[in-house]
């Protein structure tokens, strides 16, 4: 089995100032994975900014929930179409799972993910993971809890938070959440560290 390392990549990372995904940032990510994979390493990602760019189509300045969910869904399309189309030009091929706080709750399902996780490594495809806002939103509490929650279910060797900490206006994060996420495995004895994820070739100095 190889070592599995869980990247969780903030909005804060994602999104530009304009909120726009930033392709350019996406596209060095991808080609610091293929780099990752070269040397074995097995890549989990956790995603956030559904909901945030999904804010570009529809008005969700009054919170409301529902607003929220439907943005997400759009938001989630745009994000993975994206991701999968930058990551395949670095010959990478990524496998959508989305998820609320239900489908992690049994010992069985738990058990279930854990095989699928680890069917997809091992035959070189990388978890694409989300919140599924549409359904449940917000129902682990926001991605870096999910991230974590990941973490420990599949028995990674390391939770890296790629952020700069300003979290998100249209969602939950920011440094309250990252901190719980990274208490919660350090009480399991499992790394996890919060790096810069707009620095230059971040995941290679950190990971290799």
């Amino acid at each position: 089995m190889k070592e599995i390392i869980v990247i969780k990549i903030g909005s804060s990372v994602l999104m530009t100032a304009r909120n726009k995904l930033d392709e350019f940032r996406i596209a060095h990510v991808a080609k610091q994975i293929f780099a990752l994979k070269e040397k074995d390493v097995g890549i989990v990602l956790v995603i956030s900014g559904a909901v945030a760019y999904g804010s570009n189509f529809i008005d969700i300045s009054d919170k409301d929930c529902r607003l929220e969910q439907a943005a997400a869904g759009i938001g989630q399309m745009h994000i993975t179409s994206t991701f999968n189309t930058i990551f395949i030009q670095s010959k990478l091929q990524l496998a959508q799972i989305l998820l609320t706080k239900d489908s992690l709750k049994s010992e069985e399902q738990k058990k279930s993910f854990n095989q699928l996780i680890s069917f997809y490594i091992e035959s070189g495809f990388i978890p694409f993971i989300n919140e599924n806002d549409v359904i449940d939103l917000n129902s682990f509490g926001g991605n870096d809890h999910l991230a974590a929650e990941v973490t420990v279910i599949i028995g990674a060797k390391k939770l890296l938070i790629l952020s700069t900490m300003q979290g998100s206006v249209h969602g939950v994060g920011g440094g309250r959440t990252k901190q719980e996420a990274i208490k919660m495995l350090t009480k399991r004895d499992i790394e996890a560290n919060i790096v810069n994820g707009k620095t230059k070739d971040i995941l290679l100095h950190t990971l290799l």
